[in-house]
């Protein structure tokens, strides 16, 4: 036995309705009643992926993960918000800075690295914050010039997609910025916790920091951005992990440790595996042993074999 209900529908609904009811000759209550029932069906068996937005969400289903410098907030959805973040502070152009470098490419490789971040599991950047301890004219100009060119390079709109934020009440001496990303990806295809036993962990680029950068840069031997993202579209390589502060041995223990499993590193290796890699230089590589040589073609930047995954 049913129970009528009474539904307020838009025009263009009703029409489409209508329109259906016509070319299978069927009644408005029918068209209404199986297309229900197919979406019901949709839900119970497939969820997340055609769960509507407007379900209310409770702030207890919200669950965070987080690695190294990302934390990962998982929606109800299936959808989850990456926030990838990093600073620095007395590297610039102002007179009490250690590390004397312009704002543009202060700029640059600080955004570099928040997208890398980001990027590296599978996370789409939507938005760049960026909070400067410096005033906007002319410091943070030049660093905003330098944070837009490398969001252009993952398609990102500037004018949209950035928000800033400068210290204008007091005048400093020293470059401070932090920067953050924002970035979503479904659950499905997060890239994280995918190393494999017998994984070959491989380091592409160098580790540099400070004044080794720029040089390093125009050398040829440090990661960048279109070399991270064609990384992501290859099927041998299992997960990526750009390299901070901690150097590599601390991110290729805490890749393995994720899966369960332990890392070998191998003797006589040139790269020091405690160095920092200062901005993001060098990306940490899970991947199918059998395929390196065909990496050294697609990648042209220094391949180093560092070890490998028990």
């Amino acid at each position: 036995m049913s129970n009528p209900i009474n539904v307020r529908l838009p025009k263009k609904l009703i029409r489409d309705i209508d329109g259906f009811a016509k070319e299978y000759e069927l009644n408005r209550s029918e068209v209404i009643r199986q297309a229900l029932t197919f979406y019901l069906a949709m839900l119970k068996n497939i969820g997340s992926i055609v769960r509507p937005t407007v379900f209310k969400l409770v702030p207890s289903q919200v669950t965070l993960m987080k690695r190294g410098d990302v934390t990962l907030m998982k929606l109800p959805t299936g959808l989850i918000l990456s926030l990838s973040y990093t600073s620095s502070g007395g590297i610039g152009p102002k007179s009490m800075d250690k590390v004397k470098v312009d704002g543009f490419t202060l700029g640059r490789f600080m955004t570099r690295v928040a997208l890398m971040d980001t990027i590296s599991i599978n996370s789409w950047p939507k938005l760049i914050i960026a909070t400067l301890s410096v005033e906007m004219n002319p410091t943070g100009i030049e660093i905003l010039r330098g944070i837009k060119s490398e969001a252009k390079k993952v398609g990102m709109d500037p004018d949209q997609s950035i928000s800033m934020n400068t210290e204008e009440n007091i005048s400093t001496d020293q470059t401070g910025l932090g920067v953050i990303a924002v970035g979503l990806v479904h659950e499905d295809e997060l890239r994280m916790g995918r190393t494999q036993p017998n994984d070959a962990l491989v380091l592409m680029g160098e580790p540099k920091v400070g004044d080794e950068v720029i040089q390093a840069e125009k050398e040829g031997k440090i990661a960048d951005l279109h070399d991270l993202v064609r990384l992501t579209q290859l099927d041998f390589i299992h997960d990526l992990i750009p390299i901070d502060t901690q150097g590599i041995a601390y991110e290729a223990r805490m890749i393995a440790h994720m899966v369960g499993r332990q890392v070998k590193f191998f003797n006589n290796i040139k790269i020091d595996l405690e160095k920092p890699a200062g901005p993001a230089t060098a990306v940490l590589i899970t991947m199918d042993e059998t395929q390196i040589e065909k990496l050294t073609w697609i990648v042209r930047k220094p391949i180093t074999i560092v070890g490998k995954v028990l």
